[in-house]
């Protein structure tokens, strides 16, 4: 018997081998598994570019050639972009079959239309009569709105029950005739000189007849706007939330919420506007480090109270300019924003007052008196 080949001894097949480049033992199985029929492992896939090949410590090696011949990883494709996000969308329309069926409405007639052109500075109620054959169907009978219990009633009372019932013999102020409406809302709403604005004691009135119903309200909202003659000025008090320490000037921050406040509805009915532009005092706005932010050509309050009057139909329009200085040509941002108001009637006072001329220059207001007037006038002057 051998001595090396003896169990005693252990065998040499059986001795570790060892890495000549790592010291590392190598495995007696490696390499030598076998893969599976019609099994390809993605590790051993070979590039398109050559294999190196292998040095002599490799050879003994296949588990760390192998490693060399990863294959490489590719990036994936960027996603596609979203559609972008609509908050307000509205309702899609219904198609063709949808609006196939026993509950969609499907008139066999073309429908009425009324087209009334009402003139400009038109004031009062606009009555039509209509018959009622000429709206109902000639094979159709017009559908009784009224309940059960009281169209028994009606049918089984006298014509003399009829005529004497508390329905018909009420009379409100909604009966009275247009004239004598407008009478009592010029009493209530029109005052004799001006509505300044500077002076809340002008707006100290209630307004509890517009809110009686919906043919009140639009009566006295065109006399309350239309007949008055309106002075937005600079308001010089402060005013400000109980945490800013520093409270700031008013200015024209009422007249802007005012003039949004009313909607375009009755901004249309203002008819005589008179805006005093003056600039504001360190008094005032102490917060505030030169006499060039003081000045009305930069605030925004009063800018944004240009851009709503552009909405009006305005009759008669008188500017005041006061300040510091002269407006002249080159301050075309306030001077934009100014002749996009247009009127029948433009006009300024030369003197406002016997130590104070007017801040503008005189040939641009010429021109500006130009773009702001009207042509063709929208009113008829008395």
């Amino acid at each position: 018997m051998d001595r090396d080949s003896s169990p005693e001894l252990g065998s040499p097949s059986l001795r570790p081998k060892y890495n000549k480049q790592t010291g590392r033992p190598i495995r007696s199985g490696a390499g030598q598994k076998k893969s599976l029929s019609g099994y390809v492992d993605s590790a051993v896939i070979e590039d398109d570019e050559p294999m190196d090949s292998l040095s002599e410590d490799e050879e003994g090696n296949p588990t760390q050639s192998r490693r060399t011949r990863k294959r490489k990883r590719t990036p994936s494709p960027s996603p596609p972009p979203l559609d972008p996000i609509i908050y307000d969308e509205p309702p899609d329309q219904l198609s063709d079959d949808e609006s196939v069926g026993m509950f969609h409405h499907h008139p066999s007639t073309a429908p009425i239309t009324l087209q009334f052109n009402v003139p400009l500075g038109f004031h009062g109620p606009l009555l039509v009569k209509l018959d009622r054959s000429l709206l109902v169907a000639p094979h159709s009978a017009a559908y009784n709105m009224e309940p059960r219990s009281t169209r028994r009633k009606l049918d089984t009372a006298t014509p003399e029950c009829q005529a004497s019932s508390p329905e018909e013999r009420r009379v409100g102020f909604t009966n009275l005739p247009p004239e004598l409406r407008n009478k009592v809302y010029r009493l209530l709403f029109v005052q004799d000189g001006e509505f300044h604005f500077g002076k809340p004691d002008n707006f100290c009135r209630s307004a509890a007849l517009l809110r009686t119903c919906k043919l009140v309200h639009g009566e006295a909202c065109s006399v309350l706007y239309g007949e008055n003659k309106f002075v937005f000025d600079r308001n010089r008090h402060v005013r400000g939330p109980f945490w800013e320490p520093v409270q700031k000037e008013i200015g024209y921050k009422d007249v802007r919420q005012f003039l949004k406040m009313i909607g375009p509805e009755n901004l249309a009915y203002l008819r005589d506007i008179k805006l005093i532009l003056e600039d504001a005092t360190p008094a005032s706005t102490p917060y505030l480090h030169s006499h060039e932010e003081r000045r009305y050509l930069n605030d925004d309050h009063l800018i944004d109270c240009l851009r709503v009057l552009r909405l009006a139909k305005l009759r008669k329009l008188f500017l005041n300019f006061l300040g510091r200085r002269m407006l002249v040509r080159t301050d075309v941002k306030f001077l934009g924003y100014l002749e996009q108001i247009k009127a029948d009637e433009v006009e300024t006072d030369k003197f406002i007052r016997w130590y104070s001329p007017s801040k503008i220059h005189p040939d641009v207001f010429k021109n500006l008196q130009k773009s702001m007037t009207r042509e063709p006038k929208l009113y008829i002057m008395e």
